[in-house]
């Protein structure tokens, strides 16, 4: 009986001592939150959307397809992008 109580009181002492930290833990996420508020990014125009011409993307992707297909990139036509 000795065992048990022995036992029952490390695993009461440990799980004290895991939800403190864990306590802790939040306590200082908290903290930091608020004194590091979270901005969230702004959006940023991409190439394909900031107007840029057409040619450059259709020879990526005609380039991204040949390297697929094993091919020269001559080899490769594409005739239209949507």
């Amino acid at each position: 009986m000795e065992n048990l109580d022995a036992a029952i009181t490390v695993t009461v002492i440990g799980m004290g001592i895991i939800f403190l930290v864990l306590i802790l833990l939040m306590g200082a996420i908290m903290v930091l939150n608020r004194v590091f508020p979270y901005v969230a990014p702004t959006e940023k125009a991409t190439p394909a959307t900031a107007g840029s011409d057409d040619g450059e993307i259709v020879a990526v992707i005609q380039a991204g397809i040949a390297a697929y297909l094993k091919r020269k990139p001559e080899d490769v036509s594409i005739k239209s992008i949507k």
